[in-house]
């Protein structure tokens, strides 16, 4: 009996820890709709709070899909950082995703093979994309997103496929990780004491960690910080 009580208790571990992937049971579509919000992009030092640029983002719900737009404009660069992403509405599996900067260009289409190309602009060098993952996955680029339309509760943890194109880094399903989550507060300008979900997520995009404060009645994304490559920076939310 023992034996059968610890084959049970080990099935329901690996359950709970289990990849999560696009499906219709994913995420809550109750916190899924139309929105526009700017953050302000800051650098930590020390004491010091440097702003260094702005971050428009954009989600776009029709009948069947959503389209996520992220505009980045960062201080004494010229150009702007635009990413777009595609996905279906229904279980969020992702469709295009496409990306522009100054550094680099790059779009992928997803699917059973993922194709597309990857430009490196210092290099002058494009590279053909043709990948076939082993696994279902989310688009890189939607993941903050997702984090934040989850049934969340304190304790709650959970592993994200997610596909991700980096030829400096990886390239191909990695994971994200929800570690934890835990109660507080965020102090609004306009909106007073707003009470929060403080989310600790890691990735394998940059190994760096993030908290997300997001609220507990309507799931807005009011701060997050962020710590990877040796430095620290806040996104807080334009009221």
């Amino acid at each position: 009996m023992k034996y059968l009580l610890l084959a049970f208790y080990l099935c329901c571990f690996s359950v709970s820890h289990a990849q999560l992937k696009p499906s219709k049971d994913a995420f809550e579509k109750k916190w899924v709709k139309p929105d526009t919000y700017d953050m302000v992009w800051y650098a930590l030092r020390d004491t010091a709070k440097i702003e260094i640029g702005r971050v428009s983002n954009q989600i776009i719900e029709n009948k069947n899909q959503i389209v996520f737009i992220s505009t980045v404009d960062m201080k004494g660069m010229n150009g702007t950082w635009v990413d777009s992403s595609i996905c279906e509405k229904a279980t969020l599996s992702p469709i295009r995703h496409a990306s522009y900067n100054g550094q680099r260009d790059m779009v992928l289409h997803f699917g059973q093979v993922v194709t597309g190309f990857y430009t490196d602009k210092r290099q002058a060098k494009t590279t053909i994309i043709n990948d076939t993952p082993q696994t279902s996955y989310f688009d890189s680029n939607i993941y903050p997103s997702l984090v934040r339309w989850l049934p969340l509760k304190e304790g709650f943890k959970q592993k994200i496929a997610i596909y991700d194109y980096n030829p400096l880094a990886k390239i191909g399903v990695i994971n994200a990780s929800v570690h934890g989550i835990s109660s507080g507060t965020y102090n609004s300008q306009k909106s007073g004491l707003r009470e929060v979900w403080i989310i600790d997520v890691t990735d394998e995009i940059s190994n760096g960690k993030s908290q997300y404060f997001v609220d507990k009645t309507n799931r807005k994304l009011w701060k997050q910080t962020i710590e990877a490559g040796g430095r620290t920076m806040m996104m807080v939310s334009v009221e």
